[in-house]
């Protein structure tokens, strides 16, 4: 166990995570440690994961919480650079107006509502703003299976299935023509499952993926023949 995910641990209070999750948080994001770099959490819920990543990223990082409970704006602290915006995840327009408060954004976790409208809707809304070079991370994605949920396994409208598109997307110029290259084609770096968390790196990718042929042809002999 490293020392950033213990420390995530200790000053975890007052909200609730599941722990195979932070193993996860500490492979994406202690590269973003130190930086000055723009965090947006959606799910507010008590404040206490809000003031984790105050204490995991640092003084240089910019903390963003949505929430769509008014009272979750006590928990702002503008002198400790942790700001809360009130508004609801499956609204374009509330996220129209974030993109123009928060030019820039690096990494955007959501742990919001766990529908799979709100998660689908935060995924088309913000993707295209986190920053080149940043992360989208989704966790609870499990909610995708619950019935009160609205999930279900296989379930075509649900968040699991709709990134499941995503990596036919990533490799749609392998398709023949089937598929079109989209945005998410030329800006998705990789996508990653874990168990209940989705990953989706944001990496412009600037051509076409082609290969390489170097060195010269070897001289292969047969294999023996096997008694």
């Amino acid at each position: 166990m490293t020392a950033g995910y213990r420390r995530c641990l200790s000053t975890l209070i007052a909200h609730t995570k599941w722990v195979h999750y932070f193993s996860i948080y500490e492979k994406w994001f202690s590269p973003y440690r130190g930086k000055e770099i723009v965090f947006v959490e959606i799910g507010v819920q008590n404040g206490g994961s809000i003031q984790m990543w105050r204490d995991y990223f640092g003084k240089n990082a910019k903390i963003v919480g949505v929430d769509i409970e008014a009272a979750c704006k006590q928990f702002e602290d503008a002198d400790n650079n942790i700001f809360i915006e009130i508004g609801s995840q499956d609204d374009p327009e509330f996220w129209h107006a974030f993109k123009q408060k928060y030019p820039r954004v690096d990494i955007l976790l959501d742990d919001g509502g766990h529908m799979s409208n709100q998660q689908i809707t935060t995924f088309r809304e913000m993707f295209p703003h986190i920053k080149d070079g940043g992360l989208y991370m989704c966790e609870d994605c499990h909610a995708s299976y619950w019935k009160p949920y609205g999930g279900g396994v296989h379930k075509p409208d649900s968040f699991i299935e709709f990134t499941k598109k995503l990596v036919d997307e990533l490799n749609a110029f392998h398709t023949g023509d089937e598929l079109k290259p989209t945005y998410n084609t030329l800006n998705m770096g990789g996508i990653h499952f874990y168990d209940s968390i989705v990953v989706v790196e944001k990496k412009q990718i600037p051509f076409a993926p082609f290969n390489l042929r170097i060195g010269k042809d070897a001289a292969i002999a047969p294999f023996p023949d096997v008694l």
